[in-house]
């Protein structure tokens, strides 16, 4: 997170000038801008600017530079400033407002999936101050899954059903939770039986692991209910065994998968983009699970292979074809690419260069080749208590 924080009183300037050095030895990034009249040279190092620009167009700035906002001064001055630029609740960027004397920090904007709320909370440390949260499932003491989400690194498919879900564990129901093994780092545990529905009573083979629990937040883990949560990185609607038709699986999707290419030279753009987009159509793989495009070292300033990597926001891993070599494993090896690269296959062996567990094997066309996607298992394991992964 990088942190703006704007001021315009000579007492606001003192609260900006101290929470500006608590976040950087915290290891945030943060900026403070104060009115110029209170502005001294020697604060460039602290990270204190003048300010020099209208309320407006600072504030236009941070939210196209998708910084934090913190404002020192009248809620009532942030909300008039910010309402211009408010548009998603996904995308905008947290904002908090604090009083010049630090008696409060009251979160504005994105509470939960930006971050505000822990912010202002922060902030109140900081200052002694009292952190005003207003969101329900925050004041109810209740689990919260875009928290959840945002804390794990989990892509909400449906906001919908999301909103769905706070509301149920909001009126105290109970809410299905389930997770793929492949998603949670985990082996699936021996024993655990099929699973019973809570609706209808019937039982289903887990599409889980582990063994059916109940914590303080009304999380049925294995357990299918009205609303139910879903990590996996499937592009489906519901796990295949799920019995109950009418229960609703709002999809949390991680970042576990790998996508190798191969291209030729001059490769199209859009020719790349959407042989690996059909491969993973076929393979039933959400896009949003996707968090790397592997190929080998000498493809890295390829346009088609930057710019793929660039628009989906995917880490390019490159390789050289001594390190794919070393990769064991049974490819499908072409001698064309062996003469030409110095490794006979790159796609398969770039996506499983880290100990990937290679879903579907290669797919060749118009010049370009697609290894779908290998599996990088999330490490750690789910603490729905904490909402996180430890």
């Amino acid at each position: 997170m990088k942190i703006g924080m704007i001021c315009f009183t000579a007492r606001g300037t003192a609260i900006c000038r101290l929470l500006c050095r608590r976040f950087r030895d915290t290891g945030t990034e943060s900026t403070g801008y104060v009115p110029r009249r209170f502005w001294k040279p020697e604060w460039e190092a602290e990270g204190i600017r003048p300010q020099d620009k209208s309320l407006s167009e600072w504030t236009g700035s941070m939210f196209e530079e998708k910084r934090a906002l913190v404002f020192i001064g009248a809620a009532g001055i942030a909300v008039r400033a910010i309402a211009p630029f408010v548009r998603d609740k996904m995308t905008d960027p947290p904002v908090v407002a604090a009083d010049e004397a630090g008696h409060f920090c009251i979160p504005l904007l994105s509470g939960h999936v930006g971050g505000a709320n822990e912010l202002a909370e922060r902030m109140a440390d900081w200052l002694q101050g009292i952190p005003v949260i207003t969101t329900a499932t925050d004041v109810n003491g209740v689990f919260a899954v875009d928290v959840f989400a945002v804390r794990s690194g989990l892509c909400i498919t449906d906001r919908k059903e999301a909103k769905e879900i706070s509301a149920c564990l909001l009126d105290g129901g109970k809410v299905g939770f389930f997770c793929d093994p492949e998603c949670c780092g985990a082996e699936r545990a021996s024993g655990s039986g099929p699973l019973k529905n809570r609706s209808s009573g019937r039982e289903t083979e887990n599409v889980g692991y582990g063994t059916e629990d109940i914590c303080r937040h009304n999380i049925c883990r294995n357990s299918v209910c009205r609303h139910n949560i879903w990590i996996t990185f499937r592009n489906s609607e519901r796990p295949t065994l799920s019995p109950d038709k009418e229960a609703v699986f709002l999809r949390l999707v991680p970042k576990v998968v790998v996508v190798g290419v191969g291209c030729r030279k001059g490769t199209s753009p859009d020719i790349l983009e959407d042989r690996v987009l059909k491969a993973l159509e076929g393979g039933n793989i959400d896009p949003a699970a996707v968090k790397a495009l592997s190929t080998i070292d000498i493809k890295a300033g390829e346009e088609a292979v930057t710019r793929l990597a660039g628009r989906y926001g995917w880490e390019l891993r490159t390789f050289t074809s001594g390190e794919l070599l070393a990769v064991e494993g049974e490819f499908e090896e072409s001698e064309f690419v062996r003469s030409t690269v110095g490794v006979g296959n790159v796609c398969e062996r770039s996506c499983t260069a880290r100990g990937g567990r290679l879903l579907i094997h290669k797919q060749a066309g118009e010049g370009v080749t697609v290894a779908a996607p290998a599996i990088e298992p999330a490490a750690g394991k789910l603490d729905i208590e904490k909402c996180s992964w430890i």
